[in-house]
């Protein structure tokens, strides 16, 4: 089985709690939130975990990674987002509505569009791809917390890491004063990703953030 299994199974995991409406869990998880801004980042070794519990059950060592010298565990490239939009039966139409991404760090290469599965919108979608994401990520949470109402639910600022995966960086809220919908970004590699979630959309989203993170 594949070592990438248990942080797809996580990411899963988080997205579907995030998109389930689950506000009381991660208050109780994150007890520091009392007032509307974020939580330190945490990091979440999801594959560590696993093999912690039992090896066996991912496939996966708990030894020591040996890494030939001149051999690199770089993973593959970003996905094509197009071709995996139409495998999973998404419709990119084209919109008027500005994502945050386009509203705070007003880059111009940011592609926005509506996704309708079935003719009903799945939610808003807009990505950006730049060696510099980290960065517009960070400026990203910062602006947002300046922003955050005291009706903002379900804040998740969180990284998951596994052994030969890349790292993948999410935040997701519900501030009906920002979005009537829930917001979910995801930073994989060289991209960063906005989604803003429908009711009818959130299984299918989830699918697709969890491809996305590959």
């Amino acid at each position: 089985m594949s070592s990438s299994v248990p942080l797809l199974a996580t990411l899963l995991f988080v997205v579907s709690l995030t998109l389930g409406g689950v506000d009381y869990y991660f208050k109780e998880k994150q007890q520091e939130q009392e007032t509307p801004s974020l939580p330190e980042t945490a990091s979440t070794s999801s594959s560590a975990a696993s093999v912690a519990a039992d090896p066996m059950k991912t496939g996966m060592s708990s030894s020591t990674r040996v890494v030939k010298k001149g051999v690199s565990t770089k993973k593959k490239t970003s996905v094509d987002v197009g071709a995996l939009l139409a495998s999973l039966q998404f419709m990119p139409t084209q919109t008027s509505e500005a994502s945050l991404l386009q509203l705070i760090t007003q880059v111009a290469n940011a592609q926005t569009t509506v996704l309708l599965l079935n003719n009903d919108r799945a939610a808003l979608f807009s990505w950006i791809e730049s060696d510099n994401t980290k960065m517009i990520f960070q400026s990203v949470k910062q602006a947002l917390q300046e922003q955050f109402s005291p009706k903002v639910t379900g804040l998740i600022d969180q990284t998951l890491t596994s052994e030969s995966g890349p790292p993948v960086d999410m935040l997701a809220f519900f501030d009906p004063a920002i979005s009537p919908e829930k917001v979910i970004f995801i930073r994989v590699r060289d991209r960063l990703y906005e989604f803003h979630v429908s009711e009818k959309g959130r299984e299918a989203i989830s699918v697709l953030i969890a491809e996305l993170s590959k």
